[in-house]
């Protein structure tokens, strides 16, 4: 027996009639049949003269559209079905007689009506929909335990539902939950190929720790890291879901919803539900997708350069340097005029990616299953093979991912008390990623600082090219021969057994496994100089790093529903939860191989090795008791106990309440109103925690051999004292359903304290610990508010118009580090300008701010270390002369500490606090999303998606240093303009100052002005989906023998506007990080935009049949 589950709603009464002949119904009621007795599961036989079947098509009411996944069953009976792709169900042994059925689905009116059935007839009823834009009765899991509808919860739940997005240009897990729920943002980090997105719900909970969510699919918990490989294009774990696998997801936003989960679920939590079998006979699917893959490159500025930054006025010099320019680009350019070359698009083209899919699903109602593959494979816009000669024995790293993988589930119902539940992911995957992010190797960064004066012709064989121009470390050809690859593979497999020994009472387990595995491969040919430049380890280097992660889940629970009267209703939950998460790592590298051909580890000249290992245990035990009264009003209380092994000593369990209550007064008053039609009010209160990690309370030793013999050096401090961070927080929110429910208006308030958070502390060095620890001693404080909006505009057969709109508010503050100084990212690396600083958001940036002054130049000698403001007739006797940029620096605001100016200025010799100016925070105020989907003509319909971010700031590293850094930049147009004026002979004193006034307005950056002219704000909205998609008539598909055919055309990516913003950088969205892994850097570096490629424009075709 299939246990479903009943949602109380509105209902439309529908009409039936009788078929003598259905030739589908009995095909598939046939291989059902044939199905059941294959699988040895033969349910109780019925007499064939007692029973028929009924049968039929759902569709919405409005544009006449089948739906797929409708829940179609009898009530007070356990026979029931879903649709398929056509809309069509199947019920079959219905007993004769009168009976109510009902459709039901998210999002959609359910649908009711009376049939008689006769013995051995088959009656055909459909059903026609009406939308709703308000779900309250969606039932789900996620944070209640238990299968519970939406309105009985006191705390926010968000739910993704998968078939909505059958039509939407995604092809991985990150691209499916972008852009869809305020409150969760998806940070695509870069452009490059197989790149996961980092995840944030509610900003930032943690200083040290990692600040993603935590994920279980099918109940048990998976690993959340990416592969990382070097800079950016490091794939994510959560990709390796394929996205026609997944039913739903469900979103938890923080404590006060997360409480159940406990340690580590203070960031919240995502579950995904993959799909389940269907009774019935087995029904294929299967999809091709082809997308071409577009360089965004309008942001990407050429290269510009002028030949007498070299020869300035040595005539000869200059000659030979306009022979080599004319011979490489075609100009000839004078001394000091300014040139340009795109050299961007040359290794950036159009890449290719595919992308198959097939699933199966049937069964009885004793047993059904799911089983779906895909293959997928990118290649990616770097073409580094087509962009050089090639050469004999080594090649260019590619730019491609390939992932292949199989999802399963199995569900079992040996008798009406007992379900058992098996579901399988298993993936497999290579990356291949050329040098990349803020690495003086990098193929990108290196094609953006080329130097175009010192660019030659490309010799086909042979050194002396150097063809991009590359200023220093290599070529842009050397660069592209550095291996950066990772072969890994994913398996996760769970078993749910759900017994119900009594109705109200059942008991569930679940006990699953997650592994991963990951090789990553780095290092150089033998003898990768080609060019004969680059120095960097020319005889070979290789590092290589095997990975393996296990986390074993055992979730035991039992819930009781009890009535109490007809007004009293009690759900009483209680569980234990264990996690054994095991990491384990070795590798080795070194360098110098005696040849080409022996370039293994074991080959190398100089080697070193590397292992670690790390288990963490978590137990956990939960209460929680709901009573409900009259079905509207619904109070929680509950709380969970929790001790894991990274604990210190001298703290033993954790202990997160919540409580919550729900009130749907138009369910339970007497409420006639078809304005307000639906109406709920929530509020909740929880805690949660984030644990440590594994090793941070121990005093530990690194080994230090050394020729002399083994040796060890002191590492980590310990800190027996060590404890969870906690996060405590409270919402509440109300929801809305305008006009019949045609509307709706979803609206939260969330505010968020965390005390005890880890902060890395520094502690004196005497005894040899130089390493800072963790101490619980900072707390942070957040508050947001989440507003969403959705409704019909038009329905009518014809046309039918649904739009929605969401933000998100964000205001976050570091209360206190427990008096330890700022911490900056980056360490001492004066480039990264993000802080953690009492009374201001996380992340920070504070550095050089230009002063306001006429002349903002330091071009005076300081007076007693005060810095000089120059006039007009000292300025101009400095600038009678042609001036270096680099023998300047301008003046800046000065500060006594931090944001707080001192009246004065600062440079680089002279004044204070040149680098404590409040610059802004990465993240944005607003945050959101806002679209359409129109359906027209019958078998069209268009969708279309916009995201965006207000209020923030974004750090354009890469643009400072192509502007400013006098070795390997100064070579964008306006810095090469301004810079050639400067420098050209036949300039004026007042041309040479106003440059070097803009060049100190728009120019100057890096140290010592740190910050300055790198910092902007970053308002965005971006084009973020559309697709077009065509359903063929089933008139039409029926002829070719299958149940749907769509064809669609989708986009990605395809425009971006920053309005009210000067920033200069190539994307926003791209990050100099990539997708990481944990700590400070990973959790506020989010915001500096560092040689990381611009999102691509992705075009797909996609075809999907069923059958």
């Amino acid at each position: 027996m299939i246990l479903f589950v009943q949602l109380k709603a509105g209902r439309t009464d529908m009409t039936s009639s009788t078929s003598a002949r259905l030739t589908s119904g009995l095909l598939r009621g046939g291989l059902v049949l044939a199905l059941v007795a294959m699988f040895g599961w033969a349910p109780a036989p019925v007499a064939a003269q007692a029973t028929g079947t009924l049968v039929g098509t759902v569709r919405d009411a409005a544009s006449q559209r089948p739906l797929e996944a409708v829940q179609v069953y009898i009530e007070g009976t356990g026979i029931g079905a879903l649709t398929n792709a056509a809309g069509r169900y199947l019920l079959l042994n219905v007993p004769a007689g009168e009976h109510t059925i009902v459709a039901e689905i998210v999002g959609y009116r359910s649908g009711s009506a009376t049939v008689t059935v006769g013995a051995g007839q088959s009656v055909v009823q459909d059903f026609g929909l009406d939308q709703t834009a308000i779900t309250l009765d969606e039932v789900v899991v996620t944070g209640a335990g238990i299968a519970t509808e939406k309105r009985k919860l006191g705390n926010t739940i968000a739910t993704l539902d998968a078939s909505t997005l059958d039509n939407a240009p995604i092809s991985d897990f990150s691209q499916m939950i972008a852009g869809r729920e305020p409150g969760v943002v998806a940070l695509p980090s870069s452009g490059a190929t197989g790149e996961g997105a980092a995840i944030r719900i509610r900003g930032s909970s943690s200083l040290s720790q990692l600040n993603e969510p935590i994920i279980y699919v099918d109940g048990i918990r998976v690993d959340r890291s990416a592969v990382s490989l070097s800079g950016t294009g490091n794939p994510s774990r959560l990709d390796d879901i394929p996205p026609e696998s997944i039913e739903r997801v469900e979103i938890l936003k923080g404590a006060a919803a997360a409480t159940l989960y406990g340690t580590e679920a203070s960031n919240g939590v995502i579950q995904i539900f993959t799909k389940r079998g269907r009774a019935g006979a087995p029904q294929f699917t299967v999809q091709a997708d082809w997308t071409q893959i577009t360089p965004n490159n309008s942001r990407i500025l050429p290269l510009a350069d002028f030949i007498g930054r070299d020869c300035g006025t040595d005539a000869a010099e200059c000659a030979t340097l306009q022979q080599r320019v004319q011979s490489r680009f075609g100009v000839s350019p004078e001394a000091f005029e300014v040139f340009e070359y795109d050299a961007i698009s040359d290794i950036l083209s159009n890449g290719l990616g595919q992308n198959y899919s097939a699933s199966v699903t049937g069964g009885s109602e004793v047993f059904n299953y799911f089983i779906s593959g895909r293959y997928s494979y990118e290649d990616g816009i770097m073409d580094l093979e087509g962009a050089f000669p090639a050469v004999d024995g080594i090649s260019p790293e590619t730019d491609t991912n390939r992932r292949a993988g199989i999802t399963s589930n199995f569900t079992i119902n040996p008798s009406s008390k007992v379900r058992i539940g098996i579901s399988t992911l298993f993936s497999d995957m290579q990356q291949h990623t050329p040098d990349n992010g803020n690495n003086i190797y990098g193929v990108f960064s290196s094609m953006l600082m080329g130097q175009l004066r010192r660019a030659t012709p490309q010799a086909e064989t042979g050194p002396g090219s150097n063809y991009y121009g590359a200023p220093a470390f290599g070529t842009t050809r050397e660069f592209t021969y550095q291996m950066n690859n990772a072969a890994s593979s994913h398996f996760a497999g769970s078993t749910t057994i759900g017994y119900t020994p009594a109705d109200g009472f059942r008991l569930d387990g679940t006990f699953g496994l997650d592994f991963t595995s990951d090789d990553r491969v780095f290092g150089r040919p033998y003898r990768h100089d080609v060019d004969d430049f680059t120095n960097a380890n020319i005889y070979g280097d290789r590092t290589v790093r095997e990975d393996r992660s296990r986390e074993i889940t055992a979730d035991m629970k039992g819930s009781w529903i009890r009535n109490f009267g007809d007004a009293i209703e009690n759900t009483f939950l209680f569980g234990a939860q264990g996690f054994l998460r095991q990491r384990q790592s070795a590798g080795g590298g070194g360098s110098v191989f005696p040849g080409p051909g022996l370039e293994t580890l074991s080959a190398l000249s100089n080697q070193s090795a590397s292992e670690s290992w790390l288990r963490v245990t978590q137990l956990g035990g939960y209460l929680q008791d709901q009573v409900g009264w009259n079905d509207w009003v619904f109070a929680t209380v509950g709380g969970r106990w929790d001790a894991n092994s990274a604990f210190g000593t001298e703290f033993e369990t954790a202990f997160y309440p919540k409580a919550s209550i729900s009130i749907v007064p138009s369910q339970g008053l007497d409420w006639r109103n078809d304005t307000f039609s639906t109406f709920r009010v929530r509020a909740a209160l929880g805690r949660s925690g984030l644990q440590p990690g594994a090793f941070d309370k121990f005093t530990t030793f690194n080994p230090a051999p050394s020729e002399v013999g083994p040796g060890v050096a002191p590492a980590n401090l310990g800190n027996q004292a060590l404890k969870p961070e906690v996060s405590t927080e409270w919402e509440v929110g109300t929801e809305l359903g305008l006009f019949n429910d045609s509307w709706s208006v979803d609206v939260t308030y969330w505010n968020r304290t965390v005390n005890d958070a880890m902060v890395a502390r520094q502690f004196p060095v005497t005894g040899g610990f130089t390493a800072s620890q963790l101490v619980n001693i900072g707390e942070l404080a957040g508050q947001g508010i989440e507003a969403s909006i959705r409704g019909n505009v038009l329905q009518t057969e014809a046309l039918s118009v649904n739009v929605f709109a969401n933000t998100a508010y964000l205001d976050e503050e570091i209360v206190s580090l427990g008096g330890a100084p700022p911490l900056k990212t980056g360490g001492s690396y004066p480039r990264y300008r993000n802080y953690l600083l009492e009374g201001y958001a996380p992340g920070s940036y504070f550095g050089a701010v230009l002063a306001n002054v006429a002349i903002p130049l330091n071009i005076l000698t300081p007076v007693d270390g005060v810095c000089q403001v120059p006039t007009t007739e000292q300025a101009l006797e400095y600038f009678a002369t042609p001036r270096s940029p680099s023998s300047f620096k301008p003046l800046a605001i000065g500060n006594s500490d931090f944001d707080t100016p001192n009246g004065g200025v600062s440079s680089n010799n002279c004044g204070s606090g040149l680098l404590q100016t409040l610059m802004g925070k990465p993240n944005a105020d607003f945050t959101g999303s806002f679209g359409t989907t129109m359906s027209f003509a019958s078998n069209f319909e268009i969708a279309a998606n916009f995201d965006y971010k207000w209020g923030g700031q974004t750090q354009d590293l890469s643009g400072m240093f192509r502007r400013a850094n006098a070795v390997i930049g100064r070579n964008t147009p306006l810095a090469a303009r301004l810079f050639s004026t400067m420098q050209n002979p036949a300039s004026s004193a007042q041309q040479r100052l106003d440059a070097a006034i803009e060049w100190a307005q728009k120019i100057e950056g890096l140290a010592p002005m740190s910050g300055m002219n790198g910092i902007y704000d970053a308002n965005m909205i971006r084009f973020r989906e559309l697709s077009l998609t065509y359903r063929v008539p089933s008139s039409i598909v029926e002829g070719w023998g299958l149940s749907t055919a769509t064809i669609n055309l989708g986009g990605r990516n395809l425009m971006l506007w920053m309005p009210g913003s000067e920033y200069p950088g190539m994307d926003p969205e791209t990050n100099v990080i990539g997708r990481c892994n944990g700590g400070l850097n990973c959790n506020f570096l989010q915001g500096t935009e560092g040689w990381a490629l611009p999102l691509p424009r992705r075009f797909t075709l996609s075809t999907r049949v069923t059958f």
